[in-house]
């Protein structure tokens, strides 16, 4: 069976975990490692093509909010004033997407046992589904000023 959306992934997991009732165990932390990483990977993916859809000349270094902000900010005022308002709005979704980042960039550069790992299948599940809306508004964010408005 082939899974190419998140969404498949979390729901095979999550059948899997409750049929086996396997969660709190190793194979439910392999899992949700795995899951921080597609999912990172995933939100690396949506904003290239974010990005690239609104112009070519703009590039990213790292998907942390504050990059995102960075990003805004070289386009203007306008855009940056729009995007604190809606982290403003949306709080936690804002939180639930850089715990995703935080906790991937945890896997991938410390080396951290399995035994030590904290974040259960649960969270990260509920920080994807909440987390995915930053990318929605930072999206809106970019379509919704008029480019020509925009000082030079």
């Amino acid at each position: 069976m082939r899974i190419d959306r998140i969404d498949q992934m979390l729901e095979v997991c999550q059948e899997h975990l409750e049929t086996t009732d396997s969660y709190g165990t190793e194979i439910a932390i392999l899992l949700t490692y795995a899951l921080l990483v597609r999912i990172y990977a995933e939100f690396e993916q949506w904003i290239e093509a974010i990005v690239t859809e609104k112009s070519a000349a703009i590039r990213h270094r790292s998907i942390r909010v504050r990059n995102l902000s960075e990003l805004l900010k070289d386009l203007g005022e306008q855009y940056q004033t729009a995007w604190a308002a809606r982290r403003s709005e949306n709080r936690q979704a804002v939180i639930a997407y850089s715990n995703i980042v935080a906790q991937r960039h945890e896997i991938a550069h410390s080396g951290a046992a399995i035994a030590n790992f904290q974040v259960g299948f649960q969270e990260v599940r509920a920080w994807y589904e909440s987390g995915h809306i930053v990318l929605d508004f930072f999206r809106e964010t970019l379509f919704a000023i008029d480019p020509a408005q925009r000082p030079v």
